[in-house]
């Protein structure tokens, strides 16, 4: 897919000099808006899908739609975090999953290594405190720059603690130090489509659907210097075929993760 990056119909210099910094910094060619419709820079055959760039958005313009960067829950998961983190007692239903399996620390600096949409990457990086950070890998560049484009301009402490790394997660982690991260967090895309929050079908569309193989697992335990945990949806079926046995969960959970200590 060739992506390319562009502002809003009638962009501030500000915007069009951010948007030009944004293509250099991803290794994108910038297209001038120059009051054009999105779909007739398109149709020019000039790319194939856009990074529509403006002060407060970043939007993904692909298949004919344009599809703002929202973080989703992982907004309200990350205000969450930051209540608890200031002695806010949580109401029982706003249990979170991830961070129950994940025992994350102040501090901690974790990989997650299928950033997706970045919800989780959000939520991890508020619960391990302003000392932690998150590194976000992610496979399709598209996804990696829009992504990161949209914590650029999410005005929230925890997002300026992410670090977003296109390229493939086994390649990426093969290239970290040993015990480099205190967790490595997997996410692979599932099976089977389940109702998601909005953008996740821009995610499906372009996301990397290949399963977690048993080498880039073996990558995360080398990096990992307390666990690596992998996330799968109900009823499991890839924990199990990586040999990974679910943690306990609710009654009727639609996610289950499982957890591997590093290698020895």
């Amino acid at each position: 897919m060739r992506l390319a990056v562009t502002t809003s119909l009638h962009p501030s210099p500000a915007e069009v000099t951010s948007a030009q910094a944004a293509a250099a910094r991803h290794g994108l060619p910038y297209l001038a808006r120059s009051g054009a419709p999105l779909p007739r820079l398109v149709e020019r055959r000039l790319a194939d899908a856009l990074l529509v760039l403006s002060r407060l958005h970043a939007a993904l313009f692909v298949d004919g739609q344009e599809h703002r960067w929202s973080p989703s829950m992982g907004f309200v998961r990350m205000k969450r975090a930051l209540s608890r983190r200031a002695g806010v007692p949580p109401h029982p239903t706003e249990r979170d999953p991830l961070l129950e399996a994940a025992e994350v620390r102040d501090g901690d600096v974790i990989v997650d290594a299928t950033l997706g949409l970045g919800a989780d990457a959000l939520t991890l990086a508020a619960e391990a405190g302003p000392t932690g950070r998150v590194i976000g890998l992610e496979a399709s560049p598209a996804l990696a720059a829009w992504v990161d484009e949209g914590l650029r301009r999410l005005e929230v402490e925890p997002a300026r603690r992410i670090e977003v790394r296109a390229g493939d997660h086994a390649a990426l982690l093969a290239a970290m130090p040993d015990r480099s991260a205190d967790l490595v967090l997997f996410d692979p895309m599932f099976r089977h489509p389940r109702e998601e929050p909005g953008g996740f079908d821009v995610v499906r569309r372009l996301a990397d659907p290949r399963p977690l193989e048993a080498a880039g697992l073996a990558e995360a335990r080398r990096v990992a210097r307390r666990w690596v945990l992998v996330k799968d949806g109900a009823p499991g079926w890839d924990l199990a075929r990586l040999g990974l046995t679910p943690l306990p969960s609710a009654r009727g959970a639609h996610r289950y993760y499982g957890r591997l200590g590093p290698l020895d």
